[in-house]
């Protein structure tokens, strides 16, 4: 299962970070509004709740790249120009056209919101997506999902991580 609440995330963190300790706090209340201010919409709860517990990822593990409230940006931002490079592909510009970058190891793998499909509970799809691959974006139902299965990917002869629920 993946993580939702502040203690589930905190939890799934603490059991991810100890194979790599991250030196990184949690992003303050204002430092989230003035993000989702800078960014014109609200935050889906799964990465608002990361981003309180972990502002972004440093360490270069299976979860490196992952941004912070600094980093976030949209696909048609110029600082990842996205859109633009990938005009020419249509299926991929209508899926990742309204998309925010919540993961960029600067090597062409990334990791996107769509805003533009939420779902009833406020998240949104989110997509791995290695970029130059000839595949399209694999979806996951939120930005936890996607983390999830980042985690996983990273000790393929174990158990995925799991986050006990209330």
């Amino acid at each position: 299962m993946s993580p939702s609440g502040i203690t589930q995330w905190q939890e799934f963190l603490s059991e991810f970070s100890s194979r790599t300790p991250p030196d990184r706090n949690g992003a303050t209340e204002d430092q989230l509004r003035a993000t989702e201010q800078r960014l014109g919409t609200s935050l889906p709860p799964s990465l608002r709740t990361f981003l309180a517990c972990s502002n972004g990822w440093p360490t270069e593990d299976a979860l490196f790249g992952l941004c912070s409230t600094d980093e976030l940006r949209w696909t048609n931002d110029a600082a990842h120009d996205l859109v633009d490079l990938w005009s020419s592909f249509e299926e991929i510009i209508e899926l990742i056209a309204r998309c925010l970058v919540v993961l960029d190891r600067g090597d062409g793998r990334y990791g996107l919101l769509d805003a533009a499909r939420p779902t009833e509970d406020g998240e949104w799809t989110a997509y791995a997506w290695a970029a130059g691959d000839g595949g399209t974006p694999q979806p996951f139902p939120s930005f936890s999902a996607l983390v999830t299965a980042l985690a996983d990917e990273d000790q393929p002869d174990q158990e995925p991580t799991r986050v006990k629920t209330p």
